[in-house]
């Protein structure tokens, strides 16, 4: 993809240079909103568990190996690799890497760097690097190694032909700098050494800061953009104002109403809601009464997904067929007739809610109106949310007076984002709502969200929040990741769906869109949907970010 490069100064300027004072031309900024937050911390660390971080450090500052361009398969951008091939036992994938990179501060990046990464990451397995690593009971990546400077071959335990897409993830880290670094999840990292666009911070506060131009990046003569500024906001009412009056270019807020409530705002204001994955309440297993099979159920049935799509998200969102944890992205997957019997998991029907906690003994005991758990102690519980996200206060709402419509004692949660991220990986929830992650194929939706690693305190993915082991699920997803033939993955993974909807460890609630607002005050070259070239979200976890950021081109005479 071919990118801006400065504009030549006509012959009439250039003249006029060689008798006038040279002005310093003005900085191309882009101000993007990748998180929310109520106050920065300087962290540019690009696999911090805490929040923030990564949302903004990946992709722009650390590149992976290589891009999947998820909306167009085939169509994949080379990042620090060039090729990659797949062994023909599937037990092996072998990456090129691109010559000649510089890591900011001038070293060269080469395989040693690549192969420290995996070693690094399977040395410190609380620190969440992206790979599968093998550790003699579970996961599949046993080595890297080096063939020359430039090639590296990944071992795997057994065969995966899926095993590039989670490889291709991984965001590489110079060895020379992180060999010291004896406790990753703490280090912030406020020098960062990376090969991405932008790698130099700049002006820090809690308000925000700016990451600047990497000098020795190679795409440099074709990126418009001097420096990325994220600034600090949290609620979607400040964020429209800002976009509203020039502060932000672009942000993917989930926004009441955005015919009446953002475009009028500004004639510069735009945006698009294509489909994207779904949305789940995610359940804490490890506690009661969430460890009840029926009580899942009863919570399923009683949630009014018609009030959820037409008002609390505002008309914005996309029914989900089945009670399988996936929306309508992976639709052509569906198995119609296996899942049918399941569907009656995703009506709203109170009475066959109270139902089913009648049968399994949550009654009221104590005559206070609510209903408690067998044993006789008592149910309360919130729904816990970042309390700027409107569509989702919303939602947790209408679940939470739905399911006090039948007797349960739950309620809404609000909380500061940054405390609502940090809870998930010790645990210290109830119920969430949870967003799942795209990716080219299901496997790579649901591989995180039952993979029992991602289960271990501390280390509790986003994903696999529910906490319920289903080694029936990882079998399937073996078989999956095992062949290359469709219609045999097509057979595993109605396994996985079936089994999904029998032990309900998410309750499915809608398809989200993929949230994206965008400003054309100062930048053309925009995603839209007449050139859908990338998936256009801003947020971390769409590594064709960047590539959107790059094909940006500032509007002449625009002020930044």
């Amino acid at each position: 993809m071919k990118m801006r490069t400065m504009t030549a100064l006509g012959s009439l300027t250039l003249a006029l240079a060689l008798t006038a004072p040279v002005m310093a031309q003005e900085e191309v900024i882009l101000r993007l909103l990748p998180a929310h937050t109520d106050a920065m911390v300087e962290n540019y660390n690009p696999n911090s568990p805490g929040p923030g971080a990564q949302q903004r450090t990946r992709d722009f500052t650390y590149e992976p190996l290589w891009i999947d361009n998820v909306w167009h398969p085939g169509v994949s951008e080379e990042a620090l690799a060039v090729s990659w091939e797949v062994g023909a036992d599937l037990k092996s994938v072998t990456y090129k890497l691109r010559e000649g990179v510089k890591w900011s501060d001038g070293e060269d990046f080469n395989a040693d760097d690549v192969v420290f990464s995996f070693d690094y990451a399977k040395a410190n397995p609380d620190y969440p690097m992206g790979i599968d690593v093998y550790n003699g009971e579970s996961g599949n990546v046993t080595s890297a190694e080096k063939i020359d400077d430039y090639t590296v071959k990944f071992n795997l335990n057994e065969p995966d032909a899926l095993a590039r897409y989670g490889l291709n993830g991984l965001y590489p880290l110079p060895e020379h700098v992180w060999k010291d670094v004896t406790d990753p999840k703490t280090f912030a990292n406020t020098t960062p050494v990376a090969t991405g666009p932008w790698t130099a911070p700049r002006n820090f506060s809690r308000n925000g800061y700016d990451m600047c131009r990497n000098e020795l990046f190679r795409g440099n003569a074709d990126n418009a953009i001097d420096c990325l500024r994220f600034p600090q906001m949290n609620g979607n009412e400040q964020t429209v104002a800002a976009i509203s009056a020039g502060d932000l270019d672009w942000l993917g807020d989930g926004l009441t109403d955005p015919d009446v409530t953002f475009l009028p705002q500004s004639e510069f204001n735009n945006y698009w809601l294509p489909a994207g994955s779904d949305v789940n309440l995610q359940l804490n297993t490890t506690k009661a009464p969430f460890n009840n099979l029926a009580f899942r159920q009863a919570i399923s049935v009683a949630t009014d997904r018609q009030t959820l799509l037409d008002i609390s998200t505002f008309g914005l969102t996309t029914a989900t067929k089945f009670p399988i944890g996936t929306g309508e992205m992976y639709s052509t997957w569906y198995d119609e007739a296996a899942l049918a019997p399941y569907t009656w998991l995703m009506e709203y029907n109170p009475d066959k809610a109270k139902e089913l906690l009648d049968g399994a003994g949550f009654v009221d005991k104590d005559g206070d109106g609510w209903r408690d758990n067998p044993d006789g102690t008592p149910i309360s519980f919130g729904i816990s949310m970042p309390s700027g996200w409107t569509d989702w206060v919303n939602s947790g709402q209408t679940v939470a007076e739905n399911l006090q419509d039948i007797g349960i004692n739950a309620s809404l949660k609000t909380m500061d984002q940054g405390a609502w991220f940090d809870a998930v990986p010790r645990g210290d929830f109830d119920v969430y709502v949870m967003w799942t992650n795209g990716g080219p194929t299901p496997y790579n939706q649901y591989q995180p969200m039952f993979n029992p690693r991602l289960m271990v305190s501390g280390q509790i993915d986003f994903q696999s929040m529910h906490q319920l082991p289903i080694p029936a699920i990882v079998e399937a997803l073996d078989k999956f990741k095992s062949t290359a033939d469709l219609d045999a993955q097509k057979a595993a993974l109605t396994d996985v769906h079936k089994l999904v909807a029998e032990n309900v460890p998410v309750v499915s609630l809608f398809a989200n869109p993929i949230w994206y607002e965008y400003s054309t005050r100062r930048f053309t070259g925009w995603v839209t949907e007449e050139n859908p070239f990338v998936r256009p979200q801003v947020h971390d976890g769409n590594r064709e970010r960047v590539l959107h950021a790059l094909a940006l081109k500032p509007i002449d005479g625009a002020k930044f």
